[in-house]
């Protein structure tokens, strides 16, 4: 049967409640009463405003709160989406400017709206992660995205969808708690390394009132042609590859995007059956439903999937190469997901733009390479709040 788009899956009463009360839609003109609280009452509406911030209880040594906040719709700059994000203020008093801001870019986590991380709230690996930079001495805002945690369309890996996002977050934050400061390391992995980079891209122009530091990025996806040819044309299109849920999620992604896309053109019966999958379940979920199916690129695709999928890719590039602030890449030799060989065309790119680039290849797997990078991300993100330049890679023989 030929897919057809669908609303996702309903949802408890109790979700569907949290909902109502949440939801609010691309807005225009002054805020209302809507917002939820009474500080953006009749105040102008705009991109980087905190809508509310509540408290959450947690174990982890700070104050932890869930934001939600203005960022602008990366399908129209005229519209504002509300998007939601976790923040992490140290406890104690600040040091004397503020606490450094540590703005974290998820990595893929699914479409949605329950997959969010503010929604999933903190886990073991999460709070291990959080601990060691709330030990260094910085603050974390981190972004879910737009259509993640609050409703609206999820736009995979479109970068400036995620760039704009992660700067408004900061934006918002800062509204609310001024013990943080303007001084902002950009930090993801995997889609959070895309959107970490698009921010940097993008922040001079976008939010020129924040000082972006630098930007670490573990495992960053550069949706290149020749990534993209990899995707569609793979060396072994007969056996199972993460392209297979990767292209079904963006290909569900594109369709919530933009309606009218038939998606049929893209993607075999067999795929199509999974469509719905993709869009209603996390990515921990989705992946090894999508290897038990069977399917491979070969029975995955039909003719015309580039074409169809054609949007996507062009989403995906990035706004920028030529960045102010010095940059670290970490990748992992044993990635299966974003191959070392275009982070390696990335890195390239960056260099040839003149951004000081910083590249780094553990022995580690895709999720891996996250934990095998601390040490270095924490030293570079030290250099970087004593005024230190770290040492660029570009012009180091390969």
């Amino acid at each position: 049967m030929p897919y057809r788009s669908f609303r996702r899956k309903p949802l408890t009463a109790l979700t569907s409640l949290v909902m109502l009360l949440t939801a609010g839609a691309a807005l225009s003109g002054c805020a209302s009463d809507d917002d939820g609280d009474n500080w953006s009452i009749s105040a102008p509406v705009s991109a980087g405003q905190a809508i509310r911030l509540d408290s959450v209880p947690s174990h982890e040594p700070a104050s932890v709160y869930r934001l939600t906040y203005r960022s602008t719709d990366a399908r129209n700059p005229h519209q504002l989406v509300r998007v939601s994000a976790q923040v992490l203020v140290p406890r104690g008093p600040a040091p004397a400017g503020g606490w450094p801001v540590l703005a974290w870019a998820h990595g893929e986590s699914g479409l949605h709206l329950t997959c969010a991380p503010s929604v999933m709230g903190i886990g073991t690996v999460q709070a291990r992660f959080y601990d060691g930079w709330l030990r260094q001495g910085f603050a974390i805002v981190a972004t879910d995205y737009p259509g993640m945690g609050e409703p609206g369309a999820p736009l995979l890996l479109n970068a400036r969808s995620e760039g704009m996002s992660v700067l408004d977050s900061v934006r918002a934050a800062r509204e609310r708690l001024p013990d943080l400061s303007d001084n902002v390391v950009l930090n993801g992995h995997a889609q959070g390394g895309q959107a970490a980079l698009a921010a940097a891209a993008m922040a001079s122009t976008y939010a020129p009132h924040l000082h972006i530091l630098g930007t670490i990025a573990a495992a960053p996806p550069y949706l290149d042609e020749q990534t993209a040819q990899e995707l569609l044309h793979p060396a072994n299109p007969r056996s199972f590859s993460p392209a297979v849920p990767e292209l079904l999620t963006l290909g569900q992604s594109l369709v919530e995007a933009d309606p009218s896309t038939d998606i049929n053109e893209a993607f075999t019966p067999r795929g199509q059956r999974l469509l719905h999958d993709a869009g209603s379940m996390c990515a921990s979920d989705f992946f090894p439903i999508a290897k038990r199916s069977g399917l491979t690129p070969a029975t995955l695709l039909e003719p015309e999937a580039g074409r169809v999928l054609a949007p996507v890719f062009d989403w995906a590039k990035y706004p920028g190469f030529s960045l102010p602030s010095p940059v670290l890449i970490e990748s992992g030799a044993q990635d299966l997901h974003t191959s070392t060989g275009q982070q390696k065309r990335l890195v390239a790119r960056l260099c040839a733009a003149g951004t000081p680039v910083t590249h780094r290849i553990h022995d580690a797997s895709h999720n891996g390479t996250l934990a095998a990078m601390v040490t270095e991300a924490h030293s570079f993100a030290g250099q970087l709040l004593a005024g230190t330049s770290p040492r660029s890679d570009c012009n180091s023989p390969k």
